[in-house]
C-alpha cells in the first residue's frame, strides 16, 4: 500500500513539473525583429511626415521578453537639408496563447539629424 502511494506521489509530481514547463514560452530574436520592422513601417505610413524608418538593436530581456528600437525620420520645416529622427523602444513578448505580442511601446525620444 505504501508503495503505491510513494509511487502515484512521485507520478504527480512529475505531471505537475512538465505541466509548468508546458506554459513557459520562448520569444525568437528573429520575431521581435521582424515585428518591430513592420511596426515601423505601418507606423511610418500612416504619417505623411515620415520620410523612413529603421530598426535598430534588440536585446533580450528574458526567455519571454525582446526590446528592439526602432527609428522614425522626418523632414524638418525651418531648415532644408535637416531630419528630425524619433527612436523609440518596443517591448515585445509572449501573450497567453504563446504568439508574439507588443507588451508595451516607450516614449518617443526625438533629435535633429544634419
Amino acid at each position: 500500500m505504501k508503495t503505491k502511494l510513494v509511487v502515484a506521489v512521485i507520478a504527480s509530481f512529475f505531471l505537475l513539473v512538465a505541466g509548468a514547463q508546458a506554459f513557459h514560452w520562448h520569444l525568437g530574436y528573429g520575431q521581435a525583429k521582424h515585428a518591430s520592422k513592420e511596426f515601423a513601417e505601418v507606423a511610418c505610413n500612416q504619417e505623411h511626415v515620415c520620410t523612413g524608418y529603421g530598426v535598430g538593436s534588440c536585446r533580450r530581456a528574458s526567455d519571454s521578453r525582446i526590446d528592439c528600437e526602432i527609428g522614425l525620420f522626418y523632414a524638418d520645416q525651418p531648415q532644408a537639408g535637416e531630419e528630425v529622427e524619433c527612436n523609440l523602444m518596443l517591448h515585445w513578448g509572449v501573450d497567453h496563447s504563446g504568439t508574439l505580442a507588443l507588451k508595451n511601446a516607450g516614449k518617443p525620444h526625438c533629435f535633429k539629424v544634419t
